[in-house]
């Protein structure tokens, strides 16, 4: 289990479970909780959604977060933006390096069927090769929400190079075994997650079971390294702090 990793008491754990290989997930996480998504055998890659849970038309935006902070690829001190400006969640730590897709969207199941095939029902765990937009409607459904509300997703434990100018490519880099990234809620944050390839993989369809530990983090501090890692991330800190006033 990763809570034995995190050197926590057992009281400070929210949650700590395994999303299997082809699952859907989705928690609330409350502001000042942080969640861990560890991949054990390094081989995990999963897709996500955010949305403020107070007022989930609020929601996670790729394009600003990407243009607000000059960079399409993500790692340690940088956060996640909502189109109004407000911060979801700042990541804490990140053990990858950066394996984390800001720009390749999700997959679907026609795209599933041509980069794995159909699955079997002689293969009792993949008997059917689940999608990321079949996982997302159906945790999003939870909340009285539906197609409309799908946003594009941050894809992490892989990365998606660049080449030739415009040409995007699948980088064959993969995060060292128990490799995990850390994310701080900044405010209450509907967090969905897809366990299936990442949208540009082809091959064998074998999604590798992640780990999901949710704690309560320490109180934000002045000096905290996500806040000060960037004047935009500080701004952004700035609306919060007018949001919640």
């Amino acid at each position: 289990m990763i809570s034995k990793h995190l050197n926590l008491k057992q009281e400070c754990i929210v949650l700590d479970e395994v999303l299997p290989g082809g699952a859907k997930w989705s928690k609330i996480i409350k502001r000042g909780q942080k969640v861990r998504i560890s991949t054990e055998d390094g081989k995990g890659a999963v897709s996500a959604l955010f949305y403020n849970a107070d007022n989930t038309a609020e929601r996670y935006n790729f394009a600003d977060t990407v243009k607000i902070q000059w960079n399409a690829f993500l790692g340690k001190g940088k956060v996640l933006f909502s189109e109004l400006g407000h911060i979801l969640f700042s990541i804490t730590e990140d053990t990858t390096n950066g394996l984390m897709d800001t720009v390749a969207g999700m997959s679907n199941p026609r795209l599933v069927k041509e980069n794995f095939g159909e699955g079997s029902f002689n293969d009792i765990r993949n008997r059917y090769y689940k999608s990321d937009r079949e996982n997302f409607l159906v945790e999003l459904g939870k909340y009285g929400m539906g197609k409309r509300d799908i946003v594009a997703c941050l894809n992490l434990f892989r990365k998606v190079d660049v080449k030739e100018g415009s040409k995007l490519s699948l980088s064959p880099l993969r995060p060292e075994p128990c490799g995990y990234i850390e994310l701080r809620a900044e405010m209450n944050v509907l967090l969905v997650l897809s366990n299936t390839p990442h949208v540009m993989e082809k091959g064998v369809y074998n999604p590798s079971d992640v780990q999901i530990t949710i704690y309560q983090g320490a109180p934000l501090s002045e000096d905290d390294f996500c806040m000060n890692f960037s004047p935009e991330a500080k701004r952004g800190f700035e609306n919060n702090a007018r949001y919640f006033a």
